[in-house]
């Protein structure tokens, strides 16, 4: 058990269960005195069942909480869902409130920022994320087609090639722009 004595009432990071930190957050928030904070981000993805709407921590296997730890630490850990405190030997550090507040105004009301599907144009330049050309550069060359996949143009093995894959395993790429240097 980390040394209590030397904290103060402030927001702290406590280690969950995966895929359990929301249902954490949400009980330890009925707690009086304690505060819960579980940012997450809902997004689109192509399934075999179709188009599927995922909601996932933001911070996987953590939730933020404001109490008294001297007060609060023994109920904040037997919570379902808790581990335990973020530690670094008997040091237990504290979240800057300014990093909860800027954290709160970019997920919004219901801690869940929702995540835009990202828009693939011809002319683009894309990275391939999944199947046999995956992290390979390529150029949008045609739209979507009826089975919402995607012209692309490649080099593979040294030769330009056009391949179709779905709309789903590519993302858009984004690279610094190129600053060329004049010399006369």
């Amino acid at each position: 058990m980390p040394d209590l004595s030397k904290t103060e009432a402030g927001w702290y990071c406590f280690k969950a269960l995966p895929k359990k930190e929301h249902i954490a957050a949400i009980l330890l928030s009925k707690v009086d005195g304690v505060e819960a904070l579980c940012p997450r981000i809902s997004f689109f993805k192509q399934t075999k069942r179709g188009k599927v709407r995922f909601i996932e921590s933001l911070f996987p296997g953590y939730v933020f909480i404001k109490a008294d730890l001297v007060q609060f630490y023994r109920i904040i850990r037997s919570t379902q869902g808790i581990r335990d405190v973020v530690a670094f030997g008997d040091r237990i550090p504290m979240m800057p409130e300014v990093f909860i507040d800027d954290l709160r105004r970019r997920v919004g009301e219901d801690s869940t920022k929702e995540l835009p599907e990202p828009v693939i144009e011809a002319g683009q330049d894309v990275v391939i994320t999944d199947g046999p050309f995956k992290d390979i550069q390529a150029l949008v060359t045609g739209g979507l087609d009826g089975r919402q996949r995607v012209a692309l143009l490649l080099d593979f093995l040294g030769r330009q090639m056009e391949v179709s894959v779905p709309v789903t395993d590519v993302v858009p790429e984004h690279r610094e722009p190129k600053t060329e240097v004049w010399e006369s």
